[in-house]
């Protein structure tokens, strides 16, 4: 051993092992990431021609087209969100994503609902469902387990 492997406390060649592993898997990652921008930008591309085809052959304004992707794409991360707030808690969720949205209905003709309320709404029924048929199994097998099934 030399006085610097002592001093480091390491081997020299062990050091130089992790870091050519290291460096092999990052040359891997670039790979892979090439191979995977290659293949989002084609999607890109026949996403970007289905848009012309709609806009010239359906006549569907593209300004439009887009709105309406980006607004369902919020939406969908507005579901997303409702369903990481825990069970317990979804009511209260749906009540103030309605009291302090941005978007609060108001009019007579507004709807119910802010899209975050919506999804909020959707979720706490979902959760409800899942109660009522947990309860209902629950009925069941106690009543199976009682002896008194009708």
């Amino acid at each position: 051993m030399t006085t610097e492997q002592l001093k480091n406390g390491y081997e020299d060649d062990d050091f130089r092992q992790v870091i050519a592993e290291i460096e092999d898997a990052d040359e891997e990652a670039e790979s892979i990431m090439a191979t995977a921008r290659g293949k989002v930008s084609a999607i890109r591309t026949r996403q970007k021609n289905r848009i012309k085809i709609a806009k010239q052959e359906l006549r569907i304004p593209s300004d439009v087209l887009r709105a309406v992707l980006k607004q369902r794409k919020l939406e969908q991360k507005l579901k997303d969100l409702a369903s990481t707030v825990p069970d317990d808690l979804i009511e209260v969720f749906e009540d103030a994503s309605g009291q302090f949205s941005m978007f609060a209905p108001s009019g007579d003709d507004a709807p119910a609902e802010t899209s975050a309320q919506a999804a909020a709404r959707q979720r706490r029924e979902e959760v409800q469902a899942v109660t009522d048929r947990e309860q209902e199994e629950g009925a069941a097998a106690l009543e199976e387990l009682t002896g008194a099934v009708h």
